[in-house]
């Protein structure tokens, strides 16, 4: 099995979500591969349990897309979404945090939704080298509580549609500003930062859910973040941060709070960027993760035996139509003339349908 990825010229937001209301998933992949003006990516899936798993999961969510269409019912907000997190440098650091004050700014004066966000968690603009890490994790968590609260006020009808799309779009932006800010490559004695591209990107689609699929213990086993330049893995597909993301930014508050997010369902949605992780640095992270656990005390307040705890991500297969060694090679090659997204989809290795 292949899963491909289309792009094309065209806008892309790098401080929000991107979505299309396109209907892709009608077209015949043959006619996708040989759009004009276009590139493709394409990975080779590999054989694992969870892997069949997906993409069976991908098979049954495509096909009631389809008849969701058929029958004539209303579109939902997007057909498709996704985030990029582009290079990390000076100006695209402040200008994200200018962005995020800005969505502040806004919710704070609306007049016709629920919630605010306090003032003194807005971002430094103008000190790049002051990531403000407790006002991420906070801004983050209110992303979570109130993400939450607008999926059930939309489907209770207290919140018009126009609304919640709105608002939607906007909880989505303070997500992906967060992640973008976490962490940046910075020191702060000597006020130095790494610039250098990134690129992840973070695929899905919407469809009618009739059911949730939840993990199974044994789908966690080939969790890891060893991997070779631009895999293609399962999106973590969760509100929230993990265990093992919580360790990176050093958020104890969501362990104490009781508000960890595993990852436990599975959903067809895929991520990619163009790093890899060997196995000696895989090891060295999870000392680091190991020794955070320990010196935070978190198995008193996590049962870690868990086979959902297991850090990593699961791996579904591998680039076959390219060999770029970073980030700034796919940017060259593929965001430099076509950045947007036209459509993603898995076909066997004749690059026929599956569905």
């Amino acid at each position: 099995m292949r899963y491909h990825v289309v792009y094309e010229p065209g806008e892309i937001n790098y401080l929000g979500s991107n979505t299309s209301k396109d209907l892709f998933w009608l077209k015949d992949p043959t006619d996708l591969l040989q759009q004009p003006n276009t590139n493709i990516i394409t990975w080779q899936l590999n054989d694992l349990p969870l892997t069949n798993k997906f993409v069976d999961l991908y098979k049954t969510r495509m096909h009631s897309a389809m008849l969701w269409h058929y029958q004539g019912n209303k579109d939902f907000f997007f057909n498709f979404i996704y985030d990029i997190y582009r290079g990390v440098n000076k100006s695209n650091l402040l200008e994200s945090r200018e962005e995020m004050n800005k969505i502040i700014d806004n919710l704070n004066t609306r007049k016709d939704i629920w919630f605010g966000i306090p003032e003194d968690l807005k971002l430094n603009t103008t000190d790049v080298f002051d990531p403000r890490e407790k006002n991420l994790n906070e801004l983050h968590d209110h992303f979570e509580t109130r993400m939450a609260e607008l999926e059930e006020r939309t489907k209770q009808g207290i919140v018009p549609s126009a609304l919640s799309e709105e608002l939607w779009n906007k909880l989505q932006s303070i997500n992906l500003l967060v992640h973008f800010n976490e962490n940046p490559p910075i020191d702060k004695e000597t006020k130095t930062l790494e610039e250098k591209e990134w690129f992840f990107t973070s695929l899905k689609f919407e469809s009618p859910t009739y059911a949730d699929t939840i993990l199974d213990p044994e789908d966690y086993r080939d969790f890891t973040l060893e991997r070779d330049f631009g895999p293609l893995q399962l999106d973590f597909g969760t509100v929230g941060k993990d265990l093992f993301t919580c360790s990176v930014t050093d958020d104890i508050e969501l362990v104490h709070k009781n508000m960890v997010s595993q990852q436990i369902e599975l959903n067809p949605w895929v991520q990619y960027d163009w790093t890899s992780c060997t196995k000696t640095e895989w090891e060295d992270a999870l000392d680091l993760y190991d020794r955070w656990i320990t010196e935070n005390n978190v198995r008193e307040y996590l049962d870690l035996d868990k086979d959902m705890f297991r850090p990593g991500r699961h791996q579904l297969g591998n680039c076959i139509s390219h060999n770029f060694k970073n980030p700034t090679q796919f940017a060259e090659n593929i965001i430099a003339t076509t950045p947007k997204i036209n459509s993603f989809f898995i076909t066997d290795d004749n690059n026929q349908t599956i569905l």
